[in-house]
């Protein structure tokens, strides 16, 4: 099979993260090849750890295994029994930094070697520090079933390096909440949030500065340098608009976008990055009010969410300030 570009187009992810969910499939008894195929997929295919698929694809057959084993936690269940490969050099990398703080940030930031097309980050703006995950395509609905098993991995994983005891503050998914949510409860000894804008765990501040007895600073740089190489093997170029709407779409909520910010950030002064965008027939404001306007249409559909929440997942400080942008919009 032909390896396949990464763009924005085609977020992927890494054959390895399938081989939970034919571990189940096959241990059940069930036609894990039939249900494969179904999605284009195969055992050959996923032989090969690094093998890149489509992202629809896994959360596809994420959710189809779940119905073909009727399990509806079924990610819940697989979180406590993934390895550290399913996650390739982000597993190895969080399992070795030096602090909890440490290795949530660096997973963070190589999980894009195993999966692109998530927004996935650690913030402290409030006074809870949040980990939060979510996939950046809102066409690849519904996908309870790998905001389920991404959180739970985090979760597994703090209680790896904090003790078995460990429990979050709270956790948030964004997906209704089932008829029985006791699993959750049983699962992450926490109050569990649905419909939120983002999947995601609220941790105690003073977690992040526990020190992980896993610690290997070697091991951990040999891994952010293998997951550096994978990331610029497997990318495509992109164009600088496609840059600019990146990095505006990963802080919409909790950064504020100022021009000079991103100009920084792509290594460009402000005249030319804003000379090459106008090149371009757009500029950074158009770009925010594009992202901006396509989150909120996007959140709109889904049933639960204030108008508060909503502006607070693109940034504005309120339901009012929302109010007034979408009348400019709709002019």
């Amino acid at each position: 099979m032909q390896r396949a570009n990464v763009n924005r187009s085609f977020p992927m992810i890494r054959g390895a993260v399938m081989g939970p969910i034919v571990r189940a499939l096959d241990a059940a008894g069930a036609d894990c090849d039939a249900l494969l195929l179904e999605f284009g997929l195969s055992r050959r295919q996923l032989s090969d750890p690094y093998e890149i698929l489509p992202l629809g694809r896994y959360i596809g057959a994420f959710e189809r295994a779940a119905q073909a084993l009727d399990e509806p936690w079924l990610g819940l269940r697989l979180a406590t029994e993934m390895t550290l490969t399913d996650l390739g050099p982000a597993g190895l990398v969080f399992m070795s930094s030096p602090t909890v703080g440490s290795a949530i940030r660096r997973f963070s930031d190589t999980l894009a070697s195993w999966q692109s097309g998530v927004l996935v980050d650690l913030v402290r703006d409030d006074e809870w520090p949040m980990w939060r995950y979510r996939i950046a395509d809102e066409g690849i609905w519904p996908r309870r079933q790998d905001a389920e098993y991404s959180v739970s991995s985090m979760c597994h994983m703090l209680r790896i390096v904090c003790g078995a005891q460990w429990a979050p503050v709270e956790v948030h998914f964004e997906h209704i909440a089932p008829a029985d949510i006791k699993p959750y409860q049983r699962m992450f000894r926490a109050p569990v949030r649905f419909q939120q804008p983002t999947n995601g765990l609220l941790l105690h501040a003073q977690d992040l500065d526990a020190q992980l007895k896993s610690a290997d600073l070697r091991l951990a740089r040999l891994m952010e340098r293998h997951a550096t190489d994978l990331i610029a093997r497997d990318a495509m170029p992109r164009n600088l608009v496609d840059q600019v709407r990146d990095l505006v779409t990963r802080r919409l909520a909790r950064e504020k976008l100022v021009i000079s910010d991103i100009a920084r950030d792509l290594g460009l002064s402000n005249r030319t990055l804003q000379r090459h965008l106008n090149e371009a027939g757009t500029s950074v404001r158009e770009i925010i009010r594009e992202e901006r306007q396509r989150s909120v249409e996007m959140l709109r559909e889904r049933a639960g969410l204030t108008n508060a929440a909503i502006a607070r997942a693109v940034g504005y400080a309120d339901a009012t300030v929302l109010w007034r942008a979408s009348r400019n919009w709709d002019q």
